[in-house]
Formats: C-alpha cells, structure tokens, sequence
C-alpha cells in the first residue's frame, strides 16, 4: 500500500509505503527526498503507524489525491477538523461539496460550512446562523442547500449567501428535511410541511412525537420524483403519503421500531429502511403490497448485520451500506456484493454519501474523504 500526499503550499510531499511490516517514509520535495525506513513487529502495528503518520500530516495541512486509486482506495483525503458525533453533514453540488465543521471562537461553539473541490481546496468558508448540522440537501431548481440546523430549518442561496429560516422556531428532537425534484419537506414544531419550488406551501398537517427513554421515532423522506413522502412517528408504522396533496395512501405497519432513514427505489415500489433498536439493519417493503420481502443478497458479509448508515448513487446502481468502520457496495441492480471498503481515519462514526459516483466520507476524527466506489 502506497499514499503520496502533498503539501500545496510548499509544495512537499509525503510517500507512505507499507510493504509487510515495513514501512518506508520520503518526505521533502520530489527531486530531494529523504528516505527512512522501519520494520514493526507485526503487520497490525506497521499498518498503525502508516495511518499515525498520514493523518499528522493531514493535520498539518498535506492533502492525498490520487486520482488513479484502485477500487476501495482513498481518492481524497482532507482534514477538516471536529464536529459533533451526529453532526457530520456533507453534500455535493455544483458549486462545490459541502462540509459542515465545528469551530471554537470565544469558547463558544460556531458552526460553519466549508465548499471544497474534488481536490481538497477549499473555495470558501461560511459561518451558519446555528451550529449542529443533522442533514444539509441540495436544491438544484433555487441553486441552493436545505439545512436542518440543530432542528432549526434553513434555506441557503448559494449565490447570494443569505439564510432564510423556513422552520421559524427550533423542534426538540422532532425535525428532518428532504429536497425532491420539485418540491422539498421538512417537520418542525408538530408539524410537517410540503413547499413547492417557489417556497409556496402545498399543505401541512400536525403530528405527535412519541418519546422513548429520551429518544423520538421520527423520520421523513420524498421519493425522487416528489410524488410520495414517507412519514416515520410512531414505533411499527411508516405511513405513505400523497406529496401533492397531504393524502394518507396507506400505511405499513410491521414488527420494526425506529427508523432512522430510507429511501424510495425502484420507482417507488421498494421502500428501503434502515432501522434503529430491533434488527439494528435493513428492512425492505414492497410498496405494492405493503409488506415485507427479504433480498438476501443484499446483506453485508459479516456475522452480525446491524448496519450504521446506507446511501445510493444518483440512478440508484449503486448501494453503500456501512458496518463501523466498513462500508459494503453493492451493485443494486442486481443485488450482488461489489466490494468491501476500510473507512480510513474514523473513530466510532462517519456521514456517507455519493459525490457523483465517488463515495464521500465525512469522519468523527475530522477527515473528508473520498473513495473510488
């Protein structure tokens, strides 16, 4: 295994090789570099310190790029800095990708968004009027982000880099946000909300949250198409509603608790579920008949099953499911395992998601990544 990273501003480099239980350091600049070279007890313990010394070298500014990475290798490696465990949003978009951090200033905690470019640049950073970014999703028809903030909900124009607060005031624990083709939702406050892409409301209807030992089931999500709006408050049902209109379609109701995401496929004949407590993994419904079907070929390798967090690429080929520190692509077409990745530079939890048909990665231990998929 082999990673150069480099320091753009000295124009220094770094060349990590792990041979075995060798590793091989040259640093300095390309027509001189200095050689050492150690040889560790154990694989494990060269593989440690390979690591130890990227990421002392991404803290002090080198950046990997290796456009020419094999399947399953890192493409990027950025350090960002910290943020909160659950707040490690990130999103692509034309402009940029979008990464959330956690700043100090005046030992208060500031939250702000970096813009980075598939090579680790960063294009600019913007302070946000609150900190804690849950979810952040792009809006390609108003070129701008949907924010859930600390349970605040925001639209950021990206040209005119000005905040709207569309949520008003801040929910408890009862938030989530999702941007479709013409039309985003979002819940706040008790209430569930449906705009068109003029900001114009469709409807809007008033729930309950249920609280388990300090814990909400609540979950949203638009299909693609923005025809359907799948709506999770109340342990073993998931209800299917119409997006134009706010009509309940149907319920599925099942032996699940907590859904923490999902995602319509299939041209919204698949409802893919990924729930919290219970099974701690997937679930799939057939939305044609509101029941349950197993597709075995799309369980990850490992013994226990439990899965963190799952993404799709854009056409929906491609699935990532995430296992701690291993993420497991799928061809999702058909239903066969691809690869099987080490997230690099995680402690306990990371943000997944596409950036075009790469895998990003945003970790608790603050590196953005991304990796060839």
């Amino acid at each position: 295994m082999q990673h150069e990273l480099i320091d753009k501003n000295s124009d220094k480099v770094i060349k990590l090789t792990l041979n075995n239980k060798i590793l091989i350091s040259e640093t300095g600049k390309n027509n001189k570099l200095k050689t050492t070279e150690k040889e560790f007890s154990s694989i494990e313990d060269a593989l440690n310190n390979f690591y130890k010394k990227e990421w002392e070298a991404l803290k002090k500014g080198y950046v990997l790029n290796n456009e020419n990475a094999e399947i399953g290798q890192p493409i990027l490696h950025k350090y960002i800095g910290g943020a909160y465990t659950g707040a490690l949003a990130i999103e692509n978009s034309p402009n940029g990708i979008f990464v959330y951090e956690d700043k100090i200033q005046n030992s208060e905690t500031v939250g702000s968004i970096n813009i980075i470019d598939n090579n680790g640049d960063i294009l600019k950073t913007i302070e946000l009027p609150k900190s804690l970014a849950w979810n952040i999703e792009y809006r390609s028809d108003r070129n701008s982000l949907i924010l859930d903030l600390d349970h605040y909900i925001f639209e950021f124009d990206i040209e005119k880099e000005t905040f709207n607060n569309l949520g008003q005031e801040k929910s408890y624990v009862d938030s989530f946000i999702s941007v479709a083709k013409d039309k985003i939702a979002f819940a706040t406050l008790g209430k569930l909300s449906v705009l068109d892409n003029q900001n114009k409301f469709l409807h809007t209807s008033e729930y309950s949250v249920e609280l388990i030992k300090g814990t909400a089931p609540f979950c949203g999500k638009l299909s693609n198409d923005g025809k359907l709006l799948a709506f999770h408050n109340k342990v073993g049902e998931i209800q299917i509603i119409d997006a134009e209109n706010g009509t309940l379609l149907s319920k599925i109701n099942g032996d699940f608790e907590m859904v923490f995401q999902f995602e319509f496929a299939n041209n919204n004949e698949l409802l893919v579920v990924r729930e919290r407590y219970g099974t701690w993994g997937m679930r799939y419904f057939d939305l044609t008949t509101n029941q349950e079907i197993e597709l075995k070929e799309l369980e990850i390798p490992e013994y226990t099953k439990d899965v963190n967090a799952f993404c799709f690429n854009a056409d929906q080929t491609k699935l990532v499911l995430l296992q701690r520190a291993d993420a497991h692509v799928f061809d999702f077409v058909n239903k066969k395992l691809l690869a099987s990745i080490k997230i690099e530079h995680l402690v306990k939890k990371c943000e997944i998601k596409f950036v075009g048909e790469k895998l990003g990665v945003r970790t608790d231990y603050g590196c953005f990544s991304l990796y060839n998929v």
